[in-house]
């Protein structure tokens, strides 16, 4: 086996259980990362800064001199949370950020303490540019639309259940798409890089020759902003619509968003919104919810929202493959009837879209 990976190679031995070593800084770890790696930094984040400074002005051979001063008396410490990290494995994975000096340092270091060492091909640059290329290459997707209320998300959820393949991109992001949607959320939101990394390694996972359901999404989910290439993806593919009534979908809305724990957020996200929807609405609004009428508030809401979303399938490019119109909020009833529609498809759907 070559001591040097391309990026497929590296992640399926991943895959086969080897340890992966990131040995780049904690702040760049904590950044993003290749999902299931462990951090064993060469530097710190000042160090690493050091080192930066010191390349910019003496060139590579100040920077190694420092680097050696900065890490030399702590080789044997790196050795040792090596194999802890390790457990009883030697062989392993790592990469830097882009397969140069601190990875050929630890890759040193750790032959000399007995591991076998697999290194990145051009470290985790390379591995950003293989996840956008990747995320770029085209596959058979269903976007799940509809206006909003309709339970998208529980529909997916459902069919994941039922064996369709699915990735749940507000999920991911942990933010529902709304001015509401950071709402309930248990986490804050990732950057866009890592945001990108899980959902590559979903991608990954996902079987080419069958549809891959994804939620009818604007190119941002919150603070999160799905690349370029994967939103021209979403953006050209087929269209499944949830049809359901407005007051199931306001009821859908108050069980999501209702109650005193959710007041103050409600209230700041309304804020958010004030310029659309005008200070009166918003003045109602406010008032409906500081007494509890959710109801009211969710129909004000819907209305904005529902002009948003038609304006959105107007200008959508893709074909509506599939209406479905469901007379109440059921996800499971939902999913069931999708996923023996998806199961029934001819197996050129996706070479030639048409309605049906």
């Amino acid at each position: 086996m070559p001591p040097v990976q391309d990026v497929a190679a590296f992640l399926a031995m991943r895959d086969q259980g080897l340890p992966l070593l990131d040995v780049r800084s904690p702040g760049e770890f904590a950044l993003a990362h290749i999902p299931g790696a462990l951090n064993l930094p060469l530097f710190t984040d000042e160090e690493r800064a050091r080192v930066g400074t010191a390349h910019a002005g003496s060139g590579r051979e100040g920077a190694v001199h420092l680097a050696l001063e900065l890490v030399g008396g702590h080789l044997a410490a790196l050795l040792a949370r090596a194999r802890h990290l390790c457990g009883g494995k030697r062989e392993v994975l790592l990469h830097c950020w882009r397969g140069g000096m601190r990875s050929d340092s630890m890759r040193w270091l750790l032959e000399t303490g007995g591991f076998t060492v697999h290194r990145l091909e051009g470290g985790y640059k390379s591995y950003r540019t293989f996840v956008r290329s990747e995320l770029a290459r085209p596959r058979p997707i269903l976007v799940l639309g509809g206006y909003t209320g309709c339970g998208k998300t529980d529909i997916l959820l459902e069919l994941q259940r039922l064996g369709s393949q699915v990735i749940d991109l507000e999920g991911l992001a942990r933010h529902k798409g709304s001015a509401f949607g950071a709402l309930g959320q248990p986490e804050e939101q990732p950057g866009n890089e890592w945001f990108e990394n899980q959902l590559y390694e979903q991608w990954r996972r996902c079987d080419p020759a069958r549809p891959v359901w994804l939620e009818d999404e604007s190119r941002h989910i919150g603070h999160v902003t799905m690349c370029e290439e994967f939103f021209a993806q979403l953006g050209r593919s087929p269209l499944v619509r949830i049809l359901l009534p407005a007051e199931e979908r306001v009821a859908h809305l108050v069980r999501d968003y209702g109650g005193q724990d959710m007041r103050e957020g409600l209230l700041a996200a309304l804020e958010r919104l004030q310029r659309r929807l005008g200070s009166e609405l918003t003045r109602r609004c406010r008032q409906w919810i500081d007494t509890g009428n959710y109801a009211d508030a969710a129909r004000a809401v819907l209305h904005y929202y529902d002009r948003c979303y038609a304006h959105q399938i107007e200008n959508r490019q893709a074909p509506v493959l599939k209406e479905l119109a469901c007379t109440t909020d059921d996800p499971a009833l939902a999913a069931r009837l999708l996923r023996q529609w998806e199961e029934g498809l001819p197996p050129d759907t996706f070479a030639a879209p048409a309605s049906l």
